[in-house]
C-alpha cells in the first residue's frame, strides 16, 4: 500500500449527485451542487464548480447506495470536513476530498431526521419484517 493511499474503508467509483453548504451558513444560503467521483463509508471525492476551502466543515446531502453504507436510507445528511481541493484534470471543475464526521439519516419528509418522527422506527421495522420473511437472522 502506498503511503498516500491509506484508506479507512473501501472506495467505490460511482457518480452520485449531491448538494452541500458550509456548516455554519444560514439555511437561506443556496446549496452548491457536486457529483461524487468515488465514495466510501468514511468520505467522498466530489467534483464541483464551487470549491470550499480546505478545513471547511460542510453539510452534505446525498443518497448513498445500501452496498456502501449497509442501510437502505432515503437520504443522508452528513457533516464532513474538506481535506483537499485540486483542479480537476479535464473537466474545468475542482476535485474536493471530504472526510465524514457525522451521519444523519433523513426521512422522505425533506429535512427531517428519521428519528424525529416514526419514519426511523418504520424503516427499521420494515427491514426486520423483510429479513424475517426471507429467513435471514437479525
Amino acid at each position: 500500500m502506498h503511503a498516500s493511499d491509506r484508506r479507512l474503508a473501501p472506495r467505490f467509483r460511482i457518480s452520485i449527485p449531491l448538494h452541500f453548504q458550509l456548516e455554519k451558513s444560514c439555511e437561506s444560503d443556496p446549496e452548491s451542487s457536486a457529483e461524487t467521483r468515488d465514495v466510501s463509508s468514511s468520505g467522498i471525492c466530489m467534483e464541483t464548480d464551487a470549491p470550499p476551502k480546505v478545513g471547511s466543515m460542510l453539510v452534505v446531502r446525498l443518497r448513498l447506495p445500501e452496498m456502501i453504507m449497509g442501510w437502505r436510507v432515503p437520504e443522508w445528511r452528513i457533516t464532513a470536513q474538506v481535506v483537499h481541493v485540486e483542479a480537476a484534470a479535464h473537466s474545468g471543475k475542482f476535485s474536493v476530498g471530504v472526510r465524514f464526521h457525522f451521519y444523519e439519516a433523513m426521512s422522505p419528509h425533506r429535512g427531517r431526521s428519521l428519528f424525529e418522527s416514526n419514519s426511523g422506527a418504520e424503516l427499521i421495522a420494515s427491514e426486520a419484517r423483510a429479513a424475517a420473511a426471507s429467513g435471514a437472522r437479525l
